[in-house]
């Protein structure tokens, strides 16, 4: 949407009565292409989290790194065996606000920007990942986090839930 708008403002060549009238609607459309949410914005996530299911337990720890940036590490066990593991940043990158996942064995890091963000819940997606393309991160009145993972695996769509209490 912002690039088109953009083209519209390089390319036209309107009469200057018409060039007043529509510049305040491309302003109040343009001010919506930027992210207006800061790092710190995600506040409520700082700290360690932890969760079980299924005889699977899984935690995140959150910290600031700055104004731009927080770490994260990831990961889940069964028993004594370290089933997954991943380094996580929430980071303004020119502007804009991303997740992103490094997993071991990945060929990179993965990217996925920032599309909603409404009270404690943000949602970032990266379409052209397969699993997850969607992450819903959830901050609930009961001080619970909710993760909700959303793509497609082996060809399916898929959900997973993960609920969290926060330790310290």
């Amino acid at each position: 949407r912002c690039s088109i708008i953009n083209e519209m403002l390089i390319r036209t060549n309107f009469h200057m009565k018409t060039k007043i009238f529509l510049f305040p609607l491309f302003y109040f459309l343009l001010s919506g292409c930027s992210d207006k949410h800061a790092v710190k914005d995600f506040e409520w996530l700082e700290g360690n989290w932890e969760g079980e299911d299924s005889g699977l337990s899984f935690y995140e720890n959150w910290k600031f790194d700055n104004e731009n940036s927080m770490t994260g590490l990831g990961g889940a066990f069964q028993g004594w065996d370290t089933v997954f593991k991943e380094v996580l940043k929430i980071q303004n990158i020119e502007g804009r606000i991303f997740y992103i996942a490094t997993i071991p064995g990945n060929p990179g890091p993965v990217h996925f920007k920032l599309v909603s963000h409404e009270n404690n819940k943000v949602i970032f997606e990266n379409s052209s990942h397969d699993f997850p393309e969607k992450i819903t991160y959830k901050y609930q009145l009961n001080g619970m986090l909710h993760v909700l993972l959303e793509g497609i695996k082996k060809g399916e769509k898929m959900k997973e839930e993960l609920y969290y209490i926060k330790t310290k």
